[in-house]
């Protein structure tokens, strides 16, 4: 549709107001201005719809005014000549109240001139209101789609105006959650304007309602309050994500009263309450305040749980400590964690200060105790030295034994304990299962030699245990075999099984230690390092407190001849043991029992034949020569491939 121009004189675009303009035309040159006639024509650089309105009021007030001073009555005679500005005066009538009534007259005449004008003009500027309104085929001047401006536009000019309008890139959306704001910016999380949608809501908004809303809304806008909302294409992956992130934080557990040491206080908070709300409908409210482009703050309602009160006692009872040593992180081995000092305070001071537990934080002094060794001594003297290294022998060609001793020996390499703690060998090593790697292999159960997956990992325990007690470190479970072994001394092995006997030891030096083990060749080692801090140096003795001697044991077996013997099981002997540390350190000596152990004998089985009967004897007596009977003493052998597991 092709826009329309309007002259100033009378193309309004209204017929009924084009036809009275035109039967009142008169020169404008010939004329002269009344006195409530603008006293020129505004001036403006650019012509639009407002500037000719404006053209066309003026032109149709001069106009009235000049046809009603062209017609006026002199002594009851009408003139309609224009030209005539000099009528001929009335005849005097002689009568001084025949001049009064002339001048009224005159007075009434030049009101209803008046109220004439205003009327024509206000019909006028109703008029042009309504075609403005009903006919401009644009956008209405002044219409603003959010900050955009595309008043008399089309739509297409419009919606290429708002593409390349940047409002969305310093867009943000403040969110208030509990007292703290968040902020999500709108380019973000949008894929920009939906710039076709925004157009044209900005064309319908002055198009719409009712005859006097559509008038009142294209007027406002002249007046600049014609904003429409732009429209936004939401991203609603990345307003997910966003609110997330938000939400990850702002909703919170409550937060119980906790304490830190700054200085020579220990600072105490009251904690926090817990806060949570609705995630969906704040997504669905940030949602359309980003597609709407509003925003205003955001308040997102709340629901909150208090936090427990302070207890005095418990941070008494809990937050005083000993000094802790600086340590090192267990899962790289190379990390230094700083040392903590030792912390103590006057509880009746603390229960003064804190009172009734209503402000935030509080300072109680405090005594502290500094560490021993800190962070950067401990960097220094890492598993700088060796504290202890030993090796037992093992059969490599028992390939499934052999397999066990090394699968748990690689479980253990590398265990770091920091001062204090605890060692335990079923926890490193793991249970023993086929699955894992473990292979059925022989071991010690109630007394008896049987084949049981994982046979022979006793062998690692038993020589870290050796390790262990030449280091000096601080045995807290140790279980003797049932049976002697023959890898280690007697009084220095370590049976363990999984769910049964442990075998667990503590660092109780002042410095991290790391253990290393591994099995190679006919041997498996342990070396255990740490920090040395004196000399010493540990050696173990075990003195044999009991002997306990074997029985012999025949039994008959009817697969054997009369008078054959062969024996089943060899005999093993018994021992109760005492096992001490000899320690010297900067040049003394002394002795600590390290443990006691009680190894049971086993008794020797013989196998012999059932007894001869009298024909057996008779032909045994006629036979030439004589038979000798011997004793098989081939014996299961009790070595290393028979490790006393009780799994």
């Amino acid at each position: 549709m092709t826009e329309k121009k309007y002259s100033a004189l009378g193309h309004t675009g209204n017929s009924a107001l084009d036809a009275m303009l035109k039967s009142r035309h008169v020169d404008n040159d010939m004329q002269t201005r009344p006195d409530y006639a603008p006293e020129s024509k505004p001036e403006y650089e650019k012509q639009d719809i407002v500037s000719e309105i404006d053209d066309n009021l003026s032109l149709n007030s001069l106009n009235t005014e000049t046809q009603l001073n062209s017609r006026e009555f002199y002594n009851g005679n009408y003139s309609d000549n224009v030209n005539d500005v000099n009528p001929k005066p009335a005849k005097k009538t002689g009568k001084k109240s025949g001049k009064a009534s002339k001048k009224s007259t005159k007075n009434n005449k030049k009101g209803k001139k008046i109220a004439i004008g205003v009327g024509s003009v206000a019909a006028a500027l109703c008029l042009a209101t309504v075609g403005y309104t009903y006919l401009y085929p644009n956008i209405h001047f002044g219409v603003k789609a959010g900050t955009v401006e595309i008043g008399s536009m089309t739509l297409d000019e419009a919606q290429k105006e708002i593409d390349k309008s940047n409002v969305l890139d310093d867009a943000e959306l403040p969110i208030e959650i509990y007292q703290t704001e968040y902020k999500i910016n709108a380019a973000e999380v949008a894929d920009g304007l939906d710039s076709e949608n925004s157009a044209q809501n900005a064309y319908n908004s002055t198009r719409t309602g009712g005859f006097f809303s559509r008038i009142a809304n294209t007027v406002k806008a002249l007046f600049g309050a014609g904003e429409s909302p732009l429209s936004v294409n939401v991203n609603s992956q990345a307003l997910s994500a966003k609110l997330s992130e938000i939400s990850t934080e702002a909703l919170t557990e409550p937060v119980d009263p906790f304490w830190t040491v700054e200085g020579d206080y220990l600072v105490v908070d009251k904690g926090s309450e817990g806060v949570s709300f609705d995630t969906d409908k704040l997504y669905t409210q940030v949602e359309n305040r980003i597609k709407n482009m509003d925003f205003s703050t955001l308040e997102v309602d709340v629901e909150t749980t208090e936090q427990n009160p302070i207890d005095v006692q418990y941070i008494y009872d809990n937050a005083q400590t000993q000094a802790k040593n600086a340590t090192v992180d267990k899962t790289d081995g190379t990390t230094i964690l700083p040392s903590v000092d030792g912390v103590k305070f006057d509880l009746e001071t603390a229960k003064e200060i804190i009172g009734d537990g209503s402000e935030q934080t509080y300072k109680i002094p405090i005594e502290r105790t500094p560490a021993d060794v800190t962070a950067e001594q401990l960097a220094q003297v890492l598993f700088r030295d060796t504290l202890a290294s030993t090796s037992t022998k093992l059969d490599s060609s028992n390939k499934s034994r052999t397999n066990n001793v090394r699968l748990a020996s690689q479980f253990i390499n590398g265990t770091i304990l920091n001062p204090g703690d605890e060692f335990s060998y079923n926890n490193v090593v793991g249970e023993r299962t086929v699955s894992r790697g473990f292979q059925t292999a022989g071991a010690y159960s109630n007394g008896q030699v049987i084949e049981d997956v994982g046979g022979g990992v006793c062998q690692p325990s038993s020589t870290i245990y050796m390790a262990v007690l030449r280091a000096d470190l601080e045995v807290t479970e140790r279980h003797n075999h049932s049976l002697t072994v023959s890898y280690t001394p007697l009084g220095e092995d370590a049976t363990v099984s999984w769910g049964g006997p442990d075998f667990r030891f503590k660092n109780n030096t002042d410095y991290p230690v790391k253990i290393l083990a591994w099995q190679e060749g006919n041997a498996m080692y342990v070396k255990i390092l740490g920090t040395k801090t004196t000399d010493k140096v540990v050696k173990t003795n075990t003195e044999v407190t009991e002997t306990i001697n074997y029985e012999t044991v025949e039994k008959v077996d009817s697969s054997l001849s009369p008078g054959q013997k062969e024996t089943s099981q060899s005999g093993i002997t018994g021992y109760k043991t005492v096992t001490y540390k000899i320690i010297t350190e900067n040049g003394q000596t002394t002795t600590v029992k390290a443990n006691t152990s009680y190894y049971k004998s086993r008794d020797k089985i013989v196998l012999v034949g059932p007894a001869a009967t009298p024909e057996q004897s008779s032909s045994s007596n006629t036979s030439t020569g004589n038979t000798e009977t011997t004793e098989n003493t081939e014996t299961p052998a009790v070595s290393e491939n028979t490790d006393p597991e009780a799994e």
